[in-house]
C-alpha cells in the first residue's frame, strides 16, 4: 500500500489538501463505515446480506477449496441468516491442510497484489494465509480512525507503543492513517522482549506518553510494578490494549497505579479487527461490515442474548483468500443493544480461548478459571504462567521475589481448583516468563505438546 507512485505522498498542498489516492480511500470508508454504525438494525442487516452474497458468490467460482465446500449453495437471502444458512464451519486444520486451494484465482488478483501473513499461534500451530493488501489496508486504517472517533484519541498527543513485534525506536511519529491528514505527534515503541517491567516502566516514564498501546499482561505488569514501588511519575490518559482478554481487575489496578482508563479492541491476525469497545460502556460493538460475527452453540445453531457461545467469523472483503465462517477458537457472548446510539452488535462479554474449555480425565466438561484475584494474596508471587500439556500435566513458571515453599503450595492448591482437577503441577521459577512465539500473553494455554523436563 505504499505510495511511492502517487506524488501527492511527497508534494502536499495546504488548502485545500489533496490526499493521495489510498488516503482518500480510507477516509471514503470511514465515513461509510461512521454513517452504518448508526443505521437501523435491519439496514445494516441488509447491507451485509449483500457483501456476503458477493464474497460467497466468488469463493465458489474462484477457489476450488469453496467450489466444493459450498456445493449447492446459491445467493439470493435478503438476510445474512439466510445467506449464511447451511455454510460449514471453517477449521483451524481446514487452514493447515487446504490453504493452497482455499486461495482464489480471478482476474483482479494481480491487480489487488498479496501477501502471506501468519497468526500467532497462541492456541496451537500457527497458520498462514493470503490476503490482498489493496482491501485489507484500507478497511484496516478506516476502522482504527473509527476507533479514534469513539474514544477521543488526539493524534497530536503523544502514543508508546509497547509489544514483542515492536522495535526499539525512542522517537516514533505516529504513522498512517492519521499522518496522512495533519500534523501528529512524536511518541515511541520498545520491544517487551527480553525487558524486565522495571525497565518498560523507566522507558514509559522518559517517553512521557498521552497514550499506551499494549497488551493487558504488559499494562498489568506496569501497574502492579508501579503500585508495588510507590511510583507515581508514569500517568497515561488512556490504555489501548489487544491480544488478550480484559479484566475488570486489569481495568481497575490500571486505573488506580497509572491513571488510565483502558479502551480494549478484539482482533485476529486472520481478519484484522472484530469488534470495538463501546465508547460509553465496557462491552464492545462489532466491526460487521468489516469482519462479521457469529456466536453459535455446539450444533452451530445462533446463540441468543446472554448465552456462551463459539466465535465464527467471516471478513468480508477477503477476495484473494476467502475466510468465511472462521472458528477462531474463542468464546463470547451476545448482549442487548446498547445506549450509546451505535446500533452495531454488541458483544457482551469475552470468555477467551475455546481451549480453555477442558475435559478432565475422569470425564467432566470444564472451564480454565485462571483469574488473577485468586493468586493476587500469594506473597512473593509476582507473575505466573500456566500451560496444560496433554491434559495430564501442569508447567508453571513462576517469577516470584523471594521464593518459599509457601508459594508452591498455594499455587498448585489454586491452579487444581481453577482447573476443577487434581493435575500434578511442575513448578519452573524463572527470572523472566516465557511467553513463547505468541504476543498474546495469557496466563493459561493448553498444549497438545509433551511437557518440557
Amino acid at each position: 500500500m505504499a505510495g511511492a507512485d502517487d506524488p501527492f505522498f511527497t508534494f502536499k498542498t495546504v488548502f485545500p489538501r489533496q490526499l493521495p489516492g489510498v488516503a482518500a480511500r480510507v477516509l471514503h470508508l470511514f465515513r461509510q463505515l461512521h454513517a452504518f454504525e448508526r443505521f437501523a438494525p435491519e439496514r445494516q442487516d441488509a447491507l451485509l446480506a449483500a457483501q456476503l452474497n458477493h464474497l460467497l458468490r466468488h469463493a465458489k467460482q474462484c477457489s476450488p477449496f469453496w467450489a466444493e465446500r459450498l456445493g449447492d449453495w446459491s445467493p439470493g437471502g435478503r438476510r445474512c441468516a439466510e445467506v449464511m444458512r447451511g455454510v460449514p464451519m471453517l477449521t483451524r486444520n481446514d487452514l493447515q491442510t487446504q490453504r493452497d486451494r482455499m486461495v482464489a484465482d480471478f482476474p483482479e488478483r494481480k491487480l489487488l497484489g498479496t501477501v502471506v501473513n501468519s497468526s500467532s499461534g497462541s492456541t496451537g500451530t500457527p497458520v498462514s494465509f493470503e490476503v490482498a493488501p489493496g482491501l485489507f489496508g484500507p478497511l484496516y486504517h478506516a476502522v482504527t480512525m473509527v476507533a479514534a472517533e469513539w474514544h477521543g484519541f488526539d493524534p497530536k498527543k503523544p502514543l508508546g507503543a509497547l509489544s514483542s513485534k515492536s522495535k526499539d525506536v525512542a522517537r516514533a511519529p505516529l504513522g498512517p492513517p492519521f499522518s496522512w491528514f495533519g500534523p501528529v505527534a512524536m511518541g515511541f515503541e520498545y520491544s517487551t522482549k527480553d525487558r524486565d517491567t522495571a525497565e518498560l516502566y523507566d522507558l514509559c516514564v522518559k517517553g512521557r506518553p498521552a497514550y499506551l498501546q499494549c497488551g493487558p499482561q504488559v499494562l498489568k505488569r506496569l501497574s502492579n510494578y508501579a503500585l508495588a514501588q510507590g511510583r507515581d511519575d508514569l500517568k497515561i490518559e488512556r490504555a489501548m490494549t489487544f491480544g488478550s482478554s480484559v479484566t475488570g481487575e486489569i481495568r481497575d489496578v490500571a486505573r488506580r497505579a497509572l491513571g488510565a482508563e483502558i479502551t480494549d479492541r478484539y482482533s485476529c491476525e486472520e481478519t484484522g479487527y472484530i469488534a470495538l469497545q463501546c465508547p460509553k460502556h465496557e462491552h464492545y460493538h462489532a466491526m460487521s461490515p468489516v469482519t462479521f460475527v457469529e456466536i453459535v452453540d455446539r450444533d452451530g445453531k445462533p446463540c441468543a442474548v446472554g448465552e456462551p457461545g463459539r466465535v465464527l467469523l467471516t471478513a468480508t472483503q477477503s477476495y484473494a483468500m476467502p475466510f468465511i465462517r472462521y472458528d477462531i477458537g474463542d468464546m463470547a457472548e451476545w448482549g442487548p443493544p446498547c445506549d450509546c446510539g451505535i446500533t452495531l452488535p454488541v458483544i457482551q462479554k469475552l470468555w477467551g480461548r475455546m481451549r480453555q474449555n477442558i475435559v478432565t480425565p475422569d470425564g467432566r466438561e470444564t472451564f480454565a478459571r485462571i483469574y488473577a484475584r485468586d493468586f493476587a494474596d500469594i506473597a512473593g508471587l509476582l507473575e505466573y504462567r500456566f500451560v496444560l500439556h496433554q491434559n495430564a500435566l501442569v508447567v508453571a513458571q513462576l517469577k516470584v521475589a523471594p521464593q518459599t515453599p509457601a508459594i508452591d503450595e498455594a499455587v498448585i492448591e489454586r491452579v487444581q481448583r481453577a482447573l476443577s482437577y487434581p493435575y500434578p503441577v511442575r513448578i519452573h521459577y524463572v527470572e523472566e516468563i516465557d511467553w513463547g512465539v505468541s504476543w498474546k500473553q495469557e496466563n493459561f494455554a493448553v498444549s497438545d505438546a509433551p511437557a518440557p523436563s
